[in-house]
């Protein structure tokens, strides 16, 4: 039996029955991933593993184990994302500026993992600063998708997407700002969840764009995915933004009937010309499905959705120079050599250790902050952001959830990106950043493959803090597209 092949939920009962060890699984695991590694075409999911930490956390697992003790992910391998606090551990957003920074402290998301029993195997690779929808922006290099290494995986949770969709994982952690679970959940095959705004905790998550940015799960089905969900989300005090209100436990809760659900369909969505002929017939199939089993599919219109990737250029830009501004080459990590006045040091340190893309939203935020674009561009993109809020609460008066293709796309071939213009990647994301854009939680299911037999994703969009209805649907859909 391959192990990495596994579920979380096949892995658990394995682990009770004694079938397998914890550490044996931890051990295997290591193994798959460096055996990779020697490969030239390595999909290179992690940048670090944590072999000891790790050792040590599936040793006390496997003795959890034999007591009878039981937890949510007792014993199983879970990847993080680099822009996640571990204690002790390296964390660099996979940026030059962050070279040689330790944690101080752990990100709640993480440490609710460890308490619900995980091992935390190591810390994967993305877009600097969750800055890209590709993984080509990393300092460390780029990770390759394992359907086809010739490609990319998605971003800018490219690293945590392949560790699961590679069999490196039986679960990661990534962040979402406008899509970076859920469009390398759809390029790389497997399921990716953006929670809804406030459910769970960004604290020790650095911010790329606060109003925007979420941390969800990747995982090989819903079930996981769920019981992922489960375990990180909920109120933390110590955090504005998460909101308390109750956690259903969603993976035992799921149900896979669609019997007089109603679910939307965009029009806008479905009429643009960005659809790839093959994601179209896909997403297409996976409506029919849905609806021969007894699913209402109705028609709405979300007309304000038109100008989110506009939208979300100005309101990410300009939160993203603010939030950057603390990396300037003294408190953390980068520190150029020689002698500079202080405006010619922060030049330095910031011109060496920032990646292109990176610099690009920086400039682009900082222009529409400043006085002479504040109120024309950003403060009207604020207010055509609310309109889509509204667009979206019209529509689920209709209906209890909303379903599209994830993004329009497949995955692109490596290197094929244009760093000078970063317009054509926030089209691709148009379907998943309007969601971050009005704080919906939405999922990212499997629904088949192209012509080249790249992955293809569904996306289920459900009211706020209903992701138990999204759960369900996609739920439904999987169960009804493997039979």
């Amino acid at each position: 039996m391959d192990l990495n092949k596994l579920t979380i939920k096949n892995t658990k009962e394995m682990l009770s029955k004694k079938e397998i060890d914890a550490v044996n699984l931890l051990e295997n695991y290591i193994d798959v991933i460096e055996e990779d590694d020697k490969r030239e075409d390595k999909v290179y999911s992690y940048i670090e593993l944590f072999k000891e930490d790790a050792l040590n956390q599936a040793k006390v697992a496997q003795e959890k184990i034999n007591k009878g003790d039981s937890l949510p992910l007792l014993g199983i391998p879970i990847s993080i994302k680099d822009n996640l606090n571990y204690k002790g551990h390296l964390m660099t957003a996979s940026s030059k500026m962050l070279d040689g920074y330790v944690a101080s402290y752990t990100a709640t998301v993480v440490e609710r993992l460890i308490n619900a029993g995980a091992v935390i195997i190591g810390r994967t690779n993305m877009d600097e600063y969750a800055m890209g929808g590709t993984t080509e922006t990393s300092r460390y290099g780029v990770t390759r998708n394992p359907h086809n290494r010739k490609h990319v995986p998605g971003g800018s949770s490219g690293g945590a997407a392949t560790s699961v969709a590679g069999n490196f994982a039986l679960g990661a952690l990534g962040s979402d700002t406008g899509g970076s679970i859920r469009q390398p959940a759809s390029f790389c095959g497997i399921v990716g969840v953006k929670p809804t705004y406030g459910r769970v905790p960004r604290l020790g998550c650095i911010a790329m764009a606060s109003s925007l940015d979420q941390v969800g799960p990747l995982a090989k089905d819903v079930y996981d995915a769920a019981l992922m969900t489960s375990v990180i989300a909920g109120f933390n005090k110590k955090e504005a933004t998460t909101i308390n209100v109750e956690v259903p436990k969603y993976h035992e809760n799921l149900n896979k009937n669609v019997k007089g659900i109603n679910i939307g369909l965009p029009k806008e969505y479905f009429e643009s010309d960005l659809i790839n002929k093959d994601v179209r017939n896909n997403v297409e199939r996976s409506i029919k499905l849905l609806e021969k089993n007894g699913a209402n599919i109705v028609e709405i219109s979300l007309p304000h959705c038109k100008y989110g990737s506009m939208v979300y250029s100005a309101v990410m830009s300009v939160e993203v120079a603010s939030n950057m501004g603390r990396f300037d080459g003294i408190r953390y990590g980068y520190h150029p050599k020689g002698t500079f006045n202080l405006e010619e040091y922060y030049n330095k340190a910031r011109g060496d250790s920032f990646e292109f893309e990176t610099q690009a939203r920086i400039l682009f935020g900082s222009l529409l902050a400043g006085s002479k674009y504040f109120e024309s561009h950003y403060e009207h993109a604020l207010k055509v952001r609310r309109l889509m809020q509204l667009d979206f609460e019209k529509a689920f008066e209709k209906v209890d959830a909303i379903i599209s293709p994830t993004t329009p796309v497949v995955a692109s071939l490596l290197g094929t990106r244009d760093q000078t213009d970063s317009e054509l990647s926030f089209l691709a994301d148009s379907y998943t950043s309007n969601i971050n854009l009005v704080g919906l939680p939405a999922i990212s299911v499997p629904c088949g493959f192209d012509s080249n037999n790249m992955p293809v994703g569904l996306q289920v969009v459900a009211k706020n803090f209903d992701e138990q209805m999204m759960f369900n649907v996609a739920y439904a859909h999987e169960l009804l597209f493997n039979e």
